[in-house]
């Protein structure tokens, strides 16, 4: 917010063609008007304030608000159902949420007006709803019918001074860690965890954007990751450095009138863009280039993360971008708001691995005694403080929980669950994939809870599994088993009915690219259904010797199954 000049500060575009530029002058009134509405409204430090929303200017404005304050930023993926939505923002307790009443995605409508009543009914503590309308027919049908909801403009307007003018912007000096972000994970036990981030974690991402990619003022960088994704987050940083952000609201694979996202990332002379290897995957499987008259040479970083990266990955990039373009390889998480390994444009670069660690990283690869190995798998463990990592778990009591999870496994080092080794001549960090139940697809991580969440109400099904399947390559997918109940047959029918329940309830990149019948689902003793048994016999496809399982007769149904063992 230091810079307050005509310099751009934001570049909107979305899949309609609409196109929208906010200098940093005009970023910096917008955010003293949000902010004075917000504590005119009653909005203090230590309040949560969900987002609900697409990638729009709004959500920055919002955010760079709320921060000022003290309050606590977070929310749900624009693309979660309500039920999915409700339960986040129940879980943040948030007071204020700001959301938009429908967005476009790969052609596909988002109404979110029909899962604000969801919303409303689940989250008791919300004080004011703050839609943003983008249609006429929003205005005209009123939201009487959604409680404590408001219009922006009227939300804003209540901000004012009686003479129209608005307050000055008070900045409240908190100290480094205070909580300023949370962030859902995809979760790995049972519900995904808030993840709670101070102010502080920023840090590493203005050394990450300033230093390892070298941008610099006036350079663009292209976001296409909305609110609910801690990426959206990461690259806020930027307009403290006179970066430009160019928000595209919409799917990297969208083409309208000839125009794709190379071509934006031409036409707004983009330097810096990152890019998930499944989204890579997708625009070359669909041929999607540069258009004739597009000229990528302003094009300088390519950074990829998310889930493994493939050689075709980066030859791809080096196809369509040219060989000046630097290609880099990430790895980071939800946990810490951003990256483990970090890039070095002086060194060569692998495929597959990602080069250093992020600057004071220590990253290891450890056998199942701790001991660090090169050149062998094993897990991935950090054993120095970084402000990146989180300061608490959201409602985390005695911080209990984040000890069971990340700090009790290889005691004094962090435990992010995730396997890989380390390139004895090259020092590069390959990660190989989850060693824990997480679900990798398309790119998105996400947890089984959240499959059984969406189809739990499912009349025709009775119990559910699912599990991830890994490929040498390092391609990952989703399968999910039903148990359905008496009377119902698995028919063709049924299993679209189950695709379509969860790419409403959360979208279609969480679809299980395999869903398949069962007579029964695997349970311990203690009731707890066995994902980790049955992940590892579509692994290996063999029936693991278990003790403790309260139906063993049932491992034979996920044995042998064609459609796993076939995968190539």
């Amino acid at each position: 917010m230091r810079i307050r000049d005509d310099r751009i500060a934001i570049i909107c575009v979305d899949e309609t063609g609409s196109e929208e530029t906010v200098t940093y002058a005009q970023m910096f009134e917008e955010v003293k008007l949000y902010t004075a509405a917000f504590r005119k409204l009653g909005l203090q430090e230590g309040d949560a304030l969900a987002c609900y929303m697409s990638n729009r200017k709004e959500a920055v404005f919002a955010m760079l608000a709320a921060t000022s304050i003290g309050a606590i930023w977070g929310g749900p993926q624009p693309y979660f159902g309500g039920r999915v939505a409700s339960n986040i923002i129940a879980k943040m307790e948030a007071k204020f949420l700001i959301t938009v009443d429908h967005h476009q995605d790969n052609g596909n409508s988002y109404d979110i007006m029909e899962n604000l009543p969801v919303i409303v009914e689940n989250c008791s503590r919300l004080e004011k709803i703050i839609i943003i309308p983008s249609k006429e027919e929003t205005v005209a049908n009123g939201i009487s019918h959604i409680r404590n909801g408001i219009f922006l403009d009227e939300f804003l307007d209540s901000g004012r001074n009686l003479d129209g003018s608005i307050p000055d912007i008070l900045f409240e000096q908190l100290p480094f860690g205070h909580p300023t972000f949370l962030n859902f994970t995809s979760g790995t036990t049972g519900d995904p965890k808030g993840v709670v981030h101070s102010a502080g974690t920023l840090i590493t991402h203005l050394e990450n954007i300033g230093f390892n990619y070298n941008l610099k003022s006036g350079d663009g960088l292209f976001q296409w990751c909305p609110v609910g994704w801690s990426m959206w987050d990461c690259f806020i940083p930027c307009l403290a450095l006179g970066i430009k952000l160019v928000l595209y609201c919409g799917s990297p694979f969208w083409v309208r009138d000839g125009i794709n996202v190379w071509d934006l990332i031409a036409k707004y002379k983009v330097n810096y863009s990152p890019f998930i290897p499944s989204m890579l995957d997708k625009l070359e499987k669909f041929q999607i280039l540069p258009s004739p008259g597009s000229n990528l040479e302003c094009l300088k970083v390519v950074l990829m993360g998310g889930s493994p990266v493939k050689v075709q990955n980066l030859k791809f990039v080096q196809r369509v971008a040219g060989e000046d373009t630097f290609v880099g390889i990430l790895y980071g998480a939800t946990e810490t708001f951003g990256c483990f390994t970090g890039a070095d444009m002086n060194l060569p670069v692998y495929a597959g691995e990602s080069q250093v660690p992020a600057l004071g990283i220590d990253v290891r690869v450890v056998d199942e005694n701790g001991q660090s190995i090169i050149g062998k798998k094993g897990e991935i463990i950090f054993t120095t403080p970084f402000p990146g990592f989180p300061i608490y778990l959201w409602n985390d009591v005695d911080n209990t929980l984040i000890k069971k999870i990340y700090l009790s496994k290889y005691p004094g080092a962090w435990c992010q669950h995730d396997e890989g080794w380390i390139n004895p001549e090259t020092k590069g960090l390959l990660i190989i994939g989850r060693s824990d139940d997480i679900l990798i697809q398309n790119g998105d991580r996400f947890a089984p809870a959240d499959i059984y969440f969406a189809i739990h109400g499912m009349e025709e099904i009775m119990d559910y599994i699912c599990v991830n399947q890994n490929r040498e390559d390092g391609e990952c997918r989703a399968v999910l088993f039903v148990k359905l109940k008496p009377g119902y047959t698995f028919t063709p029918e049924l299993r679209k009915k189950i695709a379509f329940t969860i790419d409403k309830e959360l979208w279609e990149d969480c679809v299980p690219q395999v869903i398949l019948e069962v007579p029964d689902i695997p349970y311990n003793v203690n009731n707890k259904r066995l994902e980790s048994v049955v992940r590892k016999i579509v692994a290996t496809n063999q029936i693991p010797q278990v003790n403790n399982l309260r139906n063993p007769e049932c491992l034979k149904y996920f044995f042998d199954r064609p459609e796993l063992r076939n995968w190539n």
